[in-house]
């Protein structure tokens, strides 16, 4: 969706607010009537100042933070996520809601909406500017009630604890004990949680007999939690490759670079499946971090210039499909749109593709086979999706001690520093 300032009355930010409300709606990002009318109440051009109403009211995230390095450190997140996962909390009025990740206070302030004038929000920033500014977004806009914290979200604030809605708007590697511990009974979490390397999903947990289960699972993408608690993943810039990132382990000691596995392509391999890059990034991304024990990474190729400015869902706007890649020490192979491998696809994100896998290096062969295997794996599988992945959220030792047949049959186990995921789908 795109907005401009001769658009929806002249600029007029109500109206625009009306149409992007509206445009939510249609792409089926807005279901819940609560949250609509909160998006149509807070003026998000306030907590973006100097940015266009129209741009403001795009469906767009925009970045308002970069490093020295001119990374994107922090941003107005993707109204449609934001819809998204409002709806995923569940805000009921009075309820005592614990924000982590600040931003410009914008989705704080729709929390206050949600949760009225009996509620309590209390956000979260590690970084001081970040939180700042928060503070001043949220004054101009009338939502002097939310408290702003600035301080290490990777603990929480317990002085507002406990909390029946916690959301996380930063992405986060690990269910941190903060978070779990200042839940009130009968609480959610809602989190950007890492499954794998720059594979995300929002997740909603409720606690269950000593354990967080899953309500409902989505993709998403977000910039990730600051600090000591950011998590082991790592992102590797490939110069060679146009500006690509790549987001996965470390390469282990006496590997090729990536940059030089990249100058040695081989023959594509058919999967013999066409799938939507929705499916790509989300159900059949979650197989392969499921079955796949080399690990997945995600290639992003992104523009230069400007258009990085305005990325969607909290990253940067790739120039081209992202593509999925695992890799060994003398090669790597990368799955998907078949075609050039950095070429864009068209026909939008739920056209149906064919998918191939693409090796480089003298061990991308078998690494390319294995992928395409995988995807047929996953399509006769019945193709199983991110919205009936169920999530339960263990300490991280609990697993093992587990009574028998808690653990459903061919379930995953993800092992984390303080959590133990166990990834499941329903029979079919």
């Amino acid at each position: 969706m795109t907005g401009g300032p001769g658009a929806a009355g002249a600029g007029d930010p109500a109206a625009l607010r009306a149409r992007l409300v509206a445009g939510l709606r249609v792409s089926g990002a807005l279901r819940d009537e609560q949250v609509a009318a909160a998006l149509e109440q807070v003026p998000r051009h306030l907590f973006l100042p100097g940015v266009d109403p129209g741009q403001a009211y795009a469906d767009d995230a925009v970045v308002t933070k970069v490093d020295s390095g001119g990374h994107p450190v922090s941003s107005a997140s993707q109204p449609a996520i934001v819809a998204l996962m409002l709806e995923q909390l569940g805000v009921r009025p009075g309820d005592r809601i614990l924000e982590i990740g600040a931003g410009t206070g914008y989705n704080a302030a729709l929390l206050a909406a949600l949760a009225g004038g009996e509620g309590r929000v209390s956000t979260v920033d590690i970084d001081p500017s970040v939180a700042a500014g928060a503070r001043t977004h949220l004054d101009a806009g009338g939502f002097r009630q939310v408290s702003v914290v600035q301080a290490d979200g990777a603990q929480g604030w317990p002085p507002g604890a406990p909390y029946d809605r916690i959301i996380l708007t930063v992405g986060a590697w690990d269910i941190l004990p903060a978070w779990a511990g200042q839940l009130a009974a009968g609480g959610r979490l809602v989190l950007p949680l890492s499954l794998g390397p720059a594979l995300q999903y929002s997740i909603a947990f409720q606690p269950a007999d000593g354990h967080l289960a899953s309500v409902s699972v989505l993709p998403c993408g977000f910039m990730r939690l600051r600090g000591p608690s950011a998590g082991p993943e790592v992102i590797v810039r490939l110069p060679g490759q146009g500006g690509m990132l790549a987001e996965t382990g470390p390469r282990p000691a006496g590997a090729e670079d990536l940059d030089t596995l990249f100058s040695q392509p081989g023959q594509p391999v058919s999967t013999g499946v066409r799938a939507s890059l929705g499916d790509l990034y989300a159900g059949l991304g979650l197989w392969l971090v499921t079955h796949e024990a080399a690990g997945i990474g995600r290639l992003t190729p992104t523009r230069p210039g400007p258009q990085a400015a305005r990325p969607r869902r909290g990253g940067q706007r790739p120039a081209a499909p992202p593509r999925l890649l695992i890799a060994s020490a003398h090669g790597c192979a990368t799955l998907g749109p078949a075609g050039s491998p950095g070429g864009a696809a068209r026909g939008g994100p739920r056209a149906a593709l064919g998918i191939a896998a693409q090796p480089f290096g003298k061990e991308g062969g078998e690494l390319a086979s294995r992928l395409a295997r995988h995807v047929r794996d996953w399509d006769a599988a019945g193709r199983p999706a991110v919205a009936d992945l169920r999530v339960a959220a263990y300490p991280a030792e609990a697993v093992r001690t587990l009574p028998a047949g808690t653990v459903p049959a061919g379930a995953a186990v993800i092992s984390k520093q303080h959590t133990s995921l166990v990834l499941s789908w329903p029979p079919r």
